[in-house]
């Protein structure tokens, strides 16, 4: 799994705050029940979910650029912010599991031969 290349949502809408963190703004899909009255006129949807990054976050989510592996993003935290490479993991992987969650983030995996 630490080869995999995590991907940021290009259909997310994103709005970076005046700190460094940021919003992003997922479009969902309704669901079919929520269609017909009258559930939907009792049962308010919306149609994106908000996803608020703190600084952490939002430097994890900046890594996940298509080009770095999770290894990658690993490290790169492990760097910034001087851990031990297996307490970065545990942060960023747990991190990103809850991104992929939220559908701001996907993992592209790679083929084997």
């Amino acid at each position: 799994m630490l080869e995999a290349r995590p991907l940021r949502n290009q259909a997310a809408r994103v709005e970076t705050g005046a700190g460094s963190g940021v919003a992003v703004y997922v479009r969902q899909s309704r669901p079919s029940f929520m269609a017909r009255p009258p559930l939907s006129w009792i049962v308010p949807f919306r149609e994106e979910s908000c996803s608020t990054l703190d600084p952490l976050g939002a430097e994890v989510w900046k890594l996940c650029d298509g080009q770095r592996t999770v290894e990658g993003v690993v490290d790169a935290f492990k760097d910034r912010y001087a851990l031990s490479f297996h307490e970065a993991r545990v942060a960023v992987t747990e991190y990103l599991k809850v991104l992929v969650q939220r559908g701001v983030l996907a993992v592209a995996l790679r083929d084997k031969p």
